[in-house]
């Protein structure tokens, strides 16, 4: 086990980062963002070094996939879900969110429902409404800090769909779902002849002793009647060089998905995607190990200090993703209120919950995903600007 130095803080200006994008100069001090889902840590150093080495031979031309590249993410599943994956069945695609618009586009017709959980993450959502398919949303029951299904709301849901979008973990509320729970789902679907599309791009980051539960492990009709959605971009922040893998074990579905794939002109990846998924996927276990170490704690230091601090916040208790879902409801803020507070007097961005539909007001993301000190320095901006710093 190497030794990894998480704290170091790394500007980003100059990167055209969407997260620390520019903003206004009316703000009190520079922006701390703890919104978008990328991490403010590097990749491995044996990946920056390597891709240091492709770009110093100075010619950017265009790249295939490598011959191992399906059985790289069948070892990968097999390693950390213990979940076996043909290497013929996995597909490239660049992003998650293209290949779910794709499908919505070639495999559904206008006007065909499709089912999401709500609160939900928005691009999703808005791929299924810019598509013109109905957006069917089953609220999450939510009770003592925590979610779970309305399984009687869902297959009322399912009666009049043509597929469901499974985020496990759940985004934005960072819930794993339980072995017992995705049965239920995977029985509705195939009682209600239901596609499964399920993201599972945060699956990397579980912070208990549950592994990852991938939906078509677990049943034979989900697995011929599913897209299972990976990525390395969140486990290693690279988002930006675009490399997703798609599981189609379906034969006729994955034909049709590569021939829509060709006919949107999507086929050659990044230069720099091949070299950087290969070097993560083969040889980065032990930087994960130790980021998620991290990372939890992270989490139970934020956890800690919200609690501190605002004891009537309700952090949910969940072991996904590296965000973590707030309840502010019991402070009486209004969101407007609370983003004048964080934004204008502390200089701080969360990712705000009405942003995630009408079930995600009153609550707000929070990025753990950066430096402790970056994290320290945000929450006690929020602290010393609080509207309650009288009252502690």
């Amino acid at each position: 086990m190497g030794n990894y130095n998480f704290n170091k803080k790394i500007s980003r200006k100059g990167t055209h980062s969407a997260k620390w994008k520019k903003t206004s100069n009316t703000l009190p001090m520079p922006l701390i963002p703890l919104s978008v889902a990328d991490m403010d840590i590097p990749l491995p150093e044996k990946t920056i070094n390597l891709l240091n080495e492709f770009t110093d031979k100075g010619i950017y031309g265009y790249t295939l996939l490598s011959d191992n590249w399906g059985e790289t993410v069948a070892q990968w599943m097999q390693r950390h879900y213990h979940w076996y994956v043909d290497a013929e069945h996995v597909v490239f695609c660049p992003r998650v969110i293209q290949a779910v618009s794709l499908y919505i586009q070639n495999f559904t017709a206008p006007g065909d429902g499709i089912v999401s959980l709500a609160p939900a993450y928005h691009p999703i959502s808005h791929s299924v409404v810019v598509n013109q398919r109905r957006l069917l949303e089953s609220e999450l029951r939510y009770q003592h800090g925590c979610y779970a299904i309305d399984f009687d709301d869902l297959e009322e849901k399912f009666k009049q769909a043509r597929c469901f979008i499974l985020l496990s973990p759940h985004n934005p509320t960072g819930t794993v779902w339980e072995k017992e729970s995705l049965k239920k789902i995977a029985s509705l679907a195939e009682k209600h002849h239901v596609f499964i599309i399920s993201d599972d791009v945060h699956a990397d980051f579980i912070f208990s002793h549950h592994q990852h539960q991938v939906i078509s492990s677990i049943s034979a009709y989900v697995e011929q009647n599913s897209f299972i959605c990976t990525s390395p971009a969140k486990t290693f922040n690279m988002a930006g060089l675009e490399v997703a893998n798609i599981i189609i074990a379906n034969e006729q579905h994955r034909k049709k998905f590569i021939h829509c794939l060709e006919a949107a002109g999507i086929h050659n990846p990044g230069y720099y995607a091949v070299p950087a998924f290969l070097s993560v996927y083969h040889d980065c276990d032990d930087w994960l190990f130790a980021l998620k170490n991290y990372l939890a704690e992270n989490r139970a230091w934020v956890i800690n200090m919200l609690s501190e601090h605002f004891p009537d916040w309700v952090v949910t208790r969940s072991t996904g993703t590296y965000m973590l879902w707030v309840n502010y409801q019991a402070s009486h803020l209004s969101e407007d209120q609370l983003k004048h507070w964080f934004l204008n007097r502390a200089g701080v961005e969360m990712s705000w919950g009405s942003g995630f539909g009408e079930s995600g007001i009153g609550f707000f993301r929070i990025n753990i995903a950066t430096p402790r000190d970056t994290l320290a320095e945000a929450l006690e901006r929020i602290i010393s600007t609080s509207p309650y710093a009288h009252q502690e």
